[in-house]
């Protein structure tokens, strides 16, 4: 598999610098995946700043389980548009 692309390294390190957590990277053929867990609060400004790094995803979203949230991103690899 090829080289994690430098655009899926800079949201995974946005995300971590946001939420405090390291970020878990999965990565297909096809695509990259990258999800965090939030903390229990968050600021305004914490917010803002998951939001605008979750959208310049391909694909993201927000799960919600019985032990905490968590954001995920999902980058498409050049070429498997």
């Amino acid at each position: 598999m090829s080289a994690v692309p430098p655009h899926a390294v800079a949201l995974a390190s946005l995300l971590s610098a946001a939420t405090s957590s390291d970020p878990r990277i999965t990565e297909t053929p096809r695509t990259i995946r990258i999800e965090a867990d939030l903390p229990s609060e968050l600021s305004t400004v914490t917010r803002t700043t998951i939001l605008r790094t979750l959208g310049t995803a391909d694909r993201y979203g927000h799960d919600r389980t019985e032990t905490g949230d968590t954001v995920w991103a999902e980058i498409d690899r050049k070429g498997t548009r």
